[in-house]
């Protein structure tokens, strides 16, 4: 998450403020607490729950959960899920990331949650009811511990608000890049452009649409959007799926739309790339539902 130079976005500044503050994501590494009693945190409009374990890919989905926080005001919960006599291992994390977060984003409310089950998925599930933004991160290859992969899929699944799966983007300066949305024509689609121009508008970046040709629908009217942030238009040709994936390899996020419980309707142009993103994408990925912005 190292960045080569400033970015022109609120999200870039951010994220380089909050990196120079904490270093690179490592969960094990003792964090100093700031300088003298913090300062109250302004009252928050709203929740970001993350999940966390020990590994790095979850200290930097706190990370982004943090950065997150700070530019909607809203307050963070972190939460780990642990089987019963785990010890105090847990407690140990959560003050960690929570000395972490308080050192970069010292305006966040942050606080951590201790969950005893055997199911880490539906625990943060759970923890998540009511929370507008779950975020949680994904690690490369086959293997996944108490919060990877299985666990990624199984809450952008089945979370009825937004989803973050948080992937390293690939290249520097990444923070400084788009917003990629992919549409088609559905209801789904748009409910994720409306969520893509609101984030667009907080990070202080640009959008790009990617559409779906042969949809149904009138291109010309969805190339009418209104927005305060900057939009791009493009059309997909080929392979949705492997549009997207392309893209994301110059994206500071992606934006993908999935139905009630992430069950896609049959022969949607999108299906194949909402199902595949979480797992191939270069850049974290938003998973929207429709009717959420």
């Amino acid at each position: 998450m190292t960045q080569a130079h400033s970015d022109a976005t609120h999200f870039g500044d951010a994220i380089n403020r909050y990196l120079g503050a904490v270093g690179y994501p490592d969960p094990y590494a003792p964090r100093t607490r700031p300088d003298g009693p913090s300062a109250p945190a302004p009252p928050a409009t709203g929740l970001i729950v993350v999940g966390a374990d020990e590994s790095p890919a979850a200290c930097v989905a706190v990370d982004h959960a943090a950065v997150e926080a700070e530019l909607r005001g809203w307050a963070l919960r972190i939460v780990t899920v642990r089987h019963a006599g785990g010890g105090d291992a847990g407690a140990r994390l959560l003050d960690r990331l929570s000395d972490r977060v308080r050192a970069g984003s010292p305006s966040v409310a942050v606080t951590g949650r201790l969950v005893i089950g055997p199911d880490p998925a539906r625990s943060l599930l759970l923890e998540a009811r009511g929370a507008g933004l779950v975020v949680v991160g994904h690690r490369r290859g086959a293997t996944a511990t108490t919060l990877g992969r299985s666990l990624a899929d199984r809450v952008a699944r089945q979370h009825d608000d937004p989803v973050l799966i948080v992937r390293m983007p690939a290249g520097s300066g990444w923070a400084s890049w788009p917003l990629v949305v992919g549409v088609d024509g559905s209801a789904t689609a748009r409910a994720s452009l409306d969520f893509a121009l609101a984030e667009a508008r907080i990070r202080g970046c640009e959008v790009v649409v990617l559409h779906v040709v042969g949809d149904g629908s009138d291109l010309a009217r969805r190339l009418e959007t209104h927005s305060p942030v900057p939009v791009r238009h493009k059309i997909i040709q080929g392979d949705p799926a492997a549009a997207l994936i392309e893209a994301s390899g110059r994206a500071a996020a992606v934006v993908i739309g999935r139905h009630h419980h992430g069950v896609l309707m049959p022969g949607t142009a999108l299906s194949a790339a909402a199902h595949l993103l979480p797992q191939r994408a270069l850049c974290p990925v938003f998973m929207v539902g429709p009717g959420q912005s």
